[in-house]
């Protein structure tokens, strides 16, 4: 089995669990045997799983599996009807979509919270003390059964979490207590697991023990998606091949873009500490694997794609001008640029609108990108769109004039290679590593000096313009599924421990 590590599956991903997710349709395509395995306690995992157009026979949790839910049957319960509440005893009082009272002699004693994204089901039940404080709070699984309950200390301090198999049989314990001043987890504890008892000090020694009982079950090969699961992989010892992707740069941008580079310190177990415990390291471009040999000695450094292009049924209409901005809104990917070159832009095409599709990172951001909107008086011209499923996105592409990238570095850039797949050209600035890669100036949009907003602006006017749209397509035809796995398959006839199962 070929399992592909991460933290969750979230409600809001990003490109490196899109990546897992592309990987495992490319190895389910080709006979090949995947799964994504992931680490944390989710108990929204069903409906997370469910926007993707994944099953749980697509993902093995940790938690999932040492409660022994891998195979649970999924059911809707209504917070009004949930049988954990005695209704002779108790009243349910509707306050509004989120949240209802548990009243007993016309004083409240607890809340049922809905579950996210649903219309009355229960997501957990919180029991307070004639104080009104939280004493315990039970946290309902999606698939409609209690999963685990939280106890909290006097003060409402987070005391021992407890997590249990469907009958209600208690198989995980957490541990919280006080070091220096902070509550933190400080022991896991597995009460029940084939008969016997372990402790671990950290929830990664727990992963690490998980991902060896894996290991047993079957031959295997990790590819670990991100770096803070690093030690938690580096110290699984019967896996046949381990394996780190790194989705990012890997050194500390400099003010210049151009001085020396530092290696930051969340890739310092990647690149230093466990370096060796793993068969080698993966980039989704030949550039920067070029760059990490030059400087580092691992046993081996493979380019190997982080994503493909679907097959999609180009839209050769023409388009109005509309930029959009595809991905995480966050510092490091400068959206006030984007707003700063819109403008610019405008004064020559004064019809031209800019669309963000991401959510905000940290949400602060959103605050001082409405303001500089009112500055530049773009109230008509921007627009936030927020996350939104694949559907929505591919309309979007569909209706673009230009894709507008401003980030201080893409490794690769599945966003661009998105945008081209719909055949819209990209405008992007000048940076390490995906954008030289997938933009060929003139052809498929355009390079530019990063930060040099008025060149951007000048470029992405003419880019609005301009008849690049078989081009950009075209061009993202390179990067089809037939590649990326020609590309693995040719890495796999050097590295006989990358990927494991034969094709049929």
């Amino acid at each position: 089995m070929n399992y592909f590590i991460n933290e969750n599956v979230f409600t809001f991903n990003s490109g490196t669990e899109f990546s897992a997710l592309k990987r495992l349709r490319l190895f389910r395509a080709h006979q090949r045997p995947a799964k994504i395995v992931t680490r944390n306690y989710n108990a929204n995992l069903s409906a997370d799983l469910e926007r993707l157009d994944l099953s749980h026979a697509d993902v093995v949790n940790m938690y999932d599996y040492f409660q022994e839910l891998t195979a649970t049957d999924e059911k809707d319960v209504s917070a009004r009807f949930v049988n954990a509440i005695d209704k002779t005893t108790y009243h349910i009082e509707g306050i509004d979509a989120n949240v209802s009272e548990i009243r007993h002699a016309g004083k409240m004693v607890g809340k049922v919270l809905i579950a996210p994204s649903t219309v009355g089901l229960v997501g957990s039940i919180e029991y307070y003390n004639d104080a009104f404080s939280t004493v315990a709070k039970d946290v309902w699984d999606r698939r409609g059964f209690k999963s685990s309950t939280q106890y909290f200390h006097l003060g409402a301090e987070v005391g021992t979490q407890v997590f249990f198999d469907r009958a209600g049989k208690p198989k995980i314990e957490i541990t919280h207590m006080n070091i220096k001043e902070k509550l933190a987890p400080t022991m896991y504890k597995l009460l029940d697991y084939q008969g016997k008892a372990y402790r671990f000090n950290s929830e990664d020694e727990m992963f690490t023990f998980f991902l060896d009982e894996l290991a047993k079950q079957d031959e295997v090969v990790l590819i670990n998606d991100r770096p803070s699961l690093v030690t938690a992989v580096a110290n699984v010892t019967g896996a046949k091949g381990k394996w780190n992707y790194l989705h990012n740069i890997h050194y500390r941008l400099q003010k210049s873009q151009t001085s020396a580079h530092a290696l930051p310190d969340y890739l310092k177990p990647m690149f230093e500490i466990h370096k060796d415990a793993f068969d080698g390291i993966i980039v989704p471009t030949e550039a920067q694997k070029q760059d990490i040999e030059r400087i580092y000695s691992f046993k081996r450094v493979l380019s190997l794609p982080d994503t493909y292009a679907d097959e999609v049924v180009l839209n050769k209409e023409e388009r109005a001008h509309k930029v959009i901005v595809l991905g995480r809104i966050s510092g490091e990917k400068k959206p006030m640029d984007a707003l700063e070159i819109i403008a610019k832009v405008k004064t020559v095409l004064p019809d031209v609108t800019l669309d963000f599709y991401g959510y905000f990172s940290p949400t602060e951001i959103k605050e001082k990108l409405d303001q500089r909107i009112k500055d530049l008086q773009l109230e008509e011209t921007v627009t936030f769109k927020e996350y939104q499923p694949a559907e929505v996105i591919a309309e979007a592409l569909d209706e673009a004039s230009a894709l507008l990238v401003t980030s201080e570095s893409e490794a690769f850039g599945m966003q661009m290679l998105e945008a081209l797949n719909h055949g819209v050209p990209v405008v992007a600035y000048d940076v390490n590593y995906g954008p030289r890669e997938l933009i060929d100036p003139e052809r498929t949009g355009m390079l530019v000096p990063y930060g040099q907003l008025g060149p951007a602006a000048q470029v992405l006017a003419n880019v609005l313009v301009s008849k690049m749209t078989e081009a950009a397509y075209q061009k993202a035809q390179s990067f089809n599924m037939v590649h990326a796995w020609e590309r693995f398959t040719a890495a796999q006839e050097q590295v006989k421990n990358l990927i494991v199962g034969e094709e049929v």
